[in-house]
């Protein structure tokens, strides 16, 4: 997940330059995010912002499971799982950008979570 989100940013970055460069947007378009911009940099940058909206939920079980020291091969299981449908999600957004396809790649993320803090919750109450 850290690396998905490390290459994220790198590319959302990339296409910002890429805007200015071009003269697609203007620099102070970053100052408040509300000029118009091209497609390109608006799917970047949303992309971006989703690593820091379900994830953290994923990010703070994971804390809870290494604070309680509870880990099992279910919960390596549940992580993964997890991680690719976030990564399956990061690439249909950035290609082809289908609804669909990405609607059903975030449900999956999502009970996969839900699973998963339903399986910690057990294991330690």
């Amino acid at each position: 997940m850290m690396l998905l989100t490390l290459f994220l940013y790198v590319k959302n970055y990339l296409d910002n330059r890429k805007g200015v460069a071009n003269k697609e947007v203007r620099f102070s378009h970053f100052k408040a995010y509300r000029e118009k911009v091209p497609e390109y940099i608006d799917v970047s940058r949303q992309t971006l912002k989703n690593q820091f909206e379900l994830p953290i939920f994923f990010y703070f079980l994971i804390c809870l499971i290494l604070i309680f020291d509870v880990l099992t091969i279910r919960d390596l299981i549940f992580a993964w799982l997890f991680v690719i449908s976030r990564y399956m999600h990061c690439y249909i957004r950035l290609t082809s950008n289908y609804v669909p396809y990405r609607a059903m790649f975030f449900s999956i993320g999502l009970l996969i979570l839900i699973l998963f803090w339903s399986s910690f919750l057990y294991n330690i109450l």
